[in-house]
């Protein structure tokens, strides 16, 4: 998995709003993991059975956590790929924003794993 030494994610906010916390951290970590290792199975099939409402749905359900994480990379996308899902006739670009969020949300994934084992 590629990993670019920069951080894509900025975890302030978590922090911020655990009151100190770690464990909190810990578990918005886990939670945003999970989220993001359904969604993006989810975009996949999704996009293959043109299901626009179910692509809408999705981007709309990831979008708060993608703010939350601060993965400044993908909060114009996430915004765009949940637009252009309700207009329902951009597929080409739609599934190019897709891709696009699905290789993102790999990376932070993949760097999120490393914060989580040096948090514990």
């Amino acid at each position: 998995m590629e990993d670019s030494q920069e951080k894509r994610y900025n975890l302030e906010n978590l922090e911020e709003i655990s009151g100190g916390s770690n464990e909190f951290v810990i578990e918005m970590i886990k939670l945003f993991i999970s989220q993001s290792e359904n969604t993006i199975p989810g975009f996949e099939q999704a996009m293959e059975n043109k299901n626009y409402k179910v692509i809408r749905d999705l981007a709309h359900q990831i979008k708060p956590s993608i703010d939350n994480i601060k993965i400044t990379s993908l909060m114009p996308i996430i915004r765009e790929v949940e637009h252009l899902a309700e207009m329902e006739n951009q597929t080409g670009e739609l599934s190019s924003k897709i891709m696009e969020v699905n290789a993102g949300l790999k990376v932070v994934i993949f760097q999120l794993q490393a914060e989580l084992i040096k948090r514990k």
